[in-house]
């Protein structure tokens, strides 16, 4: 079964959805109180359900992008609902990755951790190395930070007992291997922590387990709600932590009946600290601190007029909401935006526990504080792929295995699922500022027409920006157009240095295994992730340079413009050295290198590059030690640098 998403503009109508929402259990709070602040509703521009047209698309014929494979992981689910910066860049330009890994184990991951990678000021990643950096605990959802003296530390969780383990290194591009327990709180279980740093000053937010043994206490309720989301500060690099597990400023139950896992982000600069918090039942609520999280102010960014909602609600009117994917930036003035996944829900009976849930919504909301409006900033008409005004996506992409709707293969009971817990279509939005203060949101997207044999829909990372500090949106435009390959889990460095950096999971079954597998069916087994990274010049997106090349083949060679991303690496050398650049579009790059006379001592040609990142060898073999002038030509541009080979 498909389901159509009707395309609209920037209207400001609110729509009906006509197609039945899937029926959810919610267990209520029996403390929750009866009232929710209104202000600022945006949704301006979503999709509405429909039947099923049954169009495939194939006009694209290649693999369009070309990406650097920095790690890899057999555990493939990166994050419950928002996903963490897990990308980071230090002051020289160097960027270091961390994220959840795991070697090929097929009985609850032991071996799971957190992967690391760097790459140097010349574009040199490590080689790709997918063990974890703890020594023997088993970790995940790591975070990343770079500390005031140059060296990096990794936060994971251990869920087992509860609590962190915090790996440090002695300097970037060292491996971490220096661990410590800390943040434990027994006999509750904190987990799936979230980091941001300034210097030394380490600022964390985390929840509660909800999963235990019979009669095992759990997670707390504090102030009305169960399983909080708590903050926590150190500020002396995480050697000890003067704040712990505090609640925040008006977190109560007058909103908001459960924490939630991974339903919340953070972002600090300077002495500016920035929290948000999103649940489709309570609204997006930031809190923001000046003077580096020692006092918080409580902002209501998108408000839900019916939080705390306790199943006993009647919502005729199915309102719009947030589906727990948010994330938060703060600019160089000091102002926050926020971002999250859209969602619709409602209820027509109270007399049970359950509601419904409008999957078919697609659309990114956002809030600028400086204007204190909330709105929606993506026009899902970008993905039409056929041009028929309207999306089509198989019931895999939005419905969950337990709902009973899922397509079977023709003669079998075999079903796939890739929906990912209670997220929506379009999903888990990431936020990037550059030092002109255009910012940039990525966010995962399923696409019309490129179809997995067993029904759901692949994805894709694709972004939108502004260049007025948040008032005006540019057109999505797609980052990772690859056929047959599910891209998810977007994570770009906060910062943007002339390249937007960004990484991401990709791997050929859409879902993952640990949310979307039946254990009778074995529909989404075990198998390999690629971690990748792509440094993309803010240029070619700024420029709609990307945009939706559906159907562009590289039988079309030197169409495109080539940008250096670092200086040959090593460098001087001999033998080989190595340069990481980037194609606008697909085509050939010739390599000539000369001498100081000027004479062609060398003359390389890589035929059929797709776009994206290549790292090109330069082979010196036999040449004399000397300066060199080396030069990249494709057809729309020329890029030379001089070398030294000794």
């Amino acid at each position: 079964m498909k389901k159509l998403y009707f395309l609209i503009g920037l209207s400001g109508a609110i729509l009906t959805i006509n197609a039945q929402g899937v029926r959810t259990s919610f267990q209520p709070n029996s403390s929750a109180q009866q009232s929710a602040a209104q202000n600022n509703i945006y949704h301006d521009v979503l999709s509405n359900g429909g039947h099923n047209t049954g169009n495939k698309v194939n006009s694209r014929g290649v693999n369009y992008s070309n990406f650097i494979r920095i790690g890899s992981s057999y555990y493939d689910l990166q994050s419950n609902y928002a996903m963490p910066h897990r990308l980071v860049m230090h002051p020289n330009g160097a960027v270091s990755a961390t994220w959840t890994t795991s070697a090929n184990d097929f009985s609850g991951f032991p071996q799971r951790g957190s992967g690391y990678n760097f790459r140097n000021t010349a574009g040199k990643w490590l080689a790709s190395d997918s063990s974890r950096v703890e020594a023997s605990t088993r970790t995940g959802w790591p975070n990343i930070g770079i500390l005031r003296n140059g060296s990096e530390f990794v936060i994971g969780h251990e869920a087992t007992n509860g609590g962190f383990v915090m790996t440090k290194n002695n300097g970037p591009g060292t491996r971490p291997s220096l661990s410590t327990n800390i943040l434990s709180e027994p006999p509750y279980k904190p987990i799936w922590g979230r980091s941001a740093n300034d210097g030394d000053t380490i600022h964390f937010i985390c929840s509660y387990t909800d999963s235990a043994q019979p009669g095992e206490k759990r997670a707390p309720r504090r102030k009305g709600i169960f399983a909080p989301m708590v903050y926590s500060r150190s500020i002396n690099a995480g050697s000890s932590w003067d704040i712990q597990h505090q609640m925040l400023p008006d977190y109560d139950s007058t909103l908001t009946n459960n924490g939630g896992a991974d339903q919340y982000a953070i972002d600090a600069k300077g002495k500016t600290v920035a929290i948000v918090n999103a649940d489709k039942f309570q609204g997006v609520i930031l809190w923001k601190s000046t003077d580096a999280g020692a006092t918080f102010q409580r902002i209501i960014a998108d408000t839900f007029k019916y939080a705390p909602y306790t199943a006993k609600k009647l919502m005729l009117d199915t309102p719009f909401t947030n589906d727990g994917t948010c994330d938060v930036i703060i600019d160089k003035n000091g102002k926050v935006h926020v971002f999250w996944g859209l969602a619709r829900v409602g209820d027509q009976d109270t007399t049970d526990e359950f509601y419904s849930d409008y999957f078919a919504t697609q659309g990114i909301g956002y809030w600028n504080e400086a204007t204190g409006i909330s709105q929606s900033i993506v026009d899902v008409s970008a993905f039409d792929r056929d041009g028929s005004g309207s999306i089509s996506l198989d019931a895999a992409s939005y419905y969950g295995l337990q709902s009973g709707n899922l397509p079977t293969v023709s003669g079998t009971t075999l079903s796939h699922c890739a929906r990912l817990t209670n997220t929506n279509p379009m999903r888990q939005p990431n936020a990037a500022i550059d030092d002109n203060g255009n910012i940039y949101c990525v966010f995962s997207v399923p696409i019309e027409g490129d179809v997995y044999d067993l029904g759901a829909n692949y994805r894709d990372i694709a972004v939108v920006s502004s260049t007025d500090g948040g008032l005006n949106w540019s057109a999505p435009q797609d980052l990772t157009q690859v056929l047959t390959r599910e891209d998810d889990f977007p994570s770009v460095a906060r910062r943007a240095n002339g390249f937007l950096h960004l990484m991401w999971q990709q791997d050929v079954i859409p879902g993952n295994n640990l949310s979307n597998n039946n254990a009778n069916a074995q529909n989404h087994p075990v198998v390999l992730n690629d971690i990748l990274y792509q440094a993309i010049p803010v240029g070619d997106i700024l420029n709609n340079k990307i945009g939706m090349i559906w159907g562009v083949n590289v039988d079309k060679p030197n169409t495109g413009e080539l940008m250096l991303v670092n200086q040959n690496y090593p460098n001087p050398f001999s033998g080989v050295s190595n340069v990481l650049v980037w194609m606008s579009a697909p085509g050939d790059i010739k390599l000539e290198v000369r001498n100081t006379a000027g004479m062609l001592v060398r003359n390389t040609t890589f035929s059929g590059m797709n776009r994206g990142n290549h790292i090109l060898p330069i082979d010196a073999t036999g040449l004399s030690a000397g300066v060199y002038t080396y030069s990249l030509i494709t057809g729309g541009s020329k890029v030379s640098r001089t070398m030294m080979i000794h």
